[in-house]
């Protein structure tokens, strides 16, 4: 290598350490100090209000953050959506802090369409996390509240199901071996039965005397009783 090839390699080592620098100096400076301002904000908006699954993110800090956490936050727009925070310190010097918060919660969605007078199985939903702003009003948040019973009207795939969209009672299907309580003459007297029909916690329905195979009307008090007066 001549020297002037060493000289345009020197110089094009030298032009790329400069810029390196240059990038260096000029980067923003972070956002939080030396503990960490999202966990902090999450850890507060935890422990003072319901939710336990909280999402933080994008963080701003209007002024220079000490390397000290505060001594407390305070909400002063929010706390969820675009949220407003102050950070207070000693001798009340306050920080201004902004932020994106969203609390998250559980709710039970169709796995298909179901049309009305579906019986919902375990198969047929599943549980999602959603952003409880978006969660619809009277929103099911467990399984068991919809497992058993039936649809009052259809639905589409993929949608959080509402306590409107199912039957109050739970549904018995048609076979369902059951205890047939007699009461006669004030006395309780029971035997093998199966329903004969659907029925719904509650309401009346059919079902088999296995002793007599004769067919009875009596309410269902429970998934596994029907009761008869005589």
């Amino acid at each position: 290598m001549n020297r002037r090839a060493v000289k345009r390699h020197t110089a094009l080592i030298a032009v790329s350490l400069l810029l390196t620098a240059y990038c260096l100096l000029a980067a923003p400076p972070a956002i939080a100090g030396a503990w960490d301002t999202e966990a902090a904000l999450t850890a507060y908006l935890r422990n003072n209000y319901p939710w336990k699954e909280i999402e933080v993110d994008n963080v701003r800090v209007f002024g220079k953050l000490p390397a000290g956490a505060p001594e407390k936050i305070e909400t002063r727009k929010g706390p969820l959506g675009k949220a407003v925070f102050a950070f207070i310190y000693r001798r009340n010097r306050t920080l201004i802090v902004k932020a994106d918060v969203k609390a998250l919660g559980n709710v039970v969605k169709s796995r298909r369409p179901f049309r009305k007078g579906h019986v919902i199985t375990g198969e047929d939903i599943y549980i999602a996390k959603m952003d409880i702003r978006r969660m619809p009003n009277s929103s099911i948040r467990n399984a068991e509240a919809v497992v058993g019973k039936s649809l009052r009207r259809s639905i589409a795939a993929n949608i959080p199901i509402v306590e409107d969209m199912i039957e109050k009672s739970r549904v018995v299907k048609r076979g369902k071996k059951v205890v047939l309580l007699i009461r006669h003459g004030g006395l309780n007297i029971t035997a093998a039965g199966r329903t004969s029909e659907k029925g719904y916690v509650g309401m009346p329905v059919k079902a088999i005397n296995l002793s007599s195979k004769k067919e009875v009307t009596g309410v269902l008090v429970d998934e596994n009783t029907v009761r008869l007066e005589l």
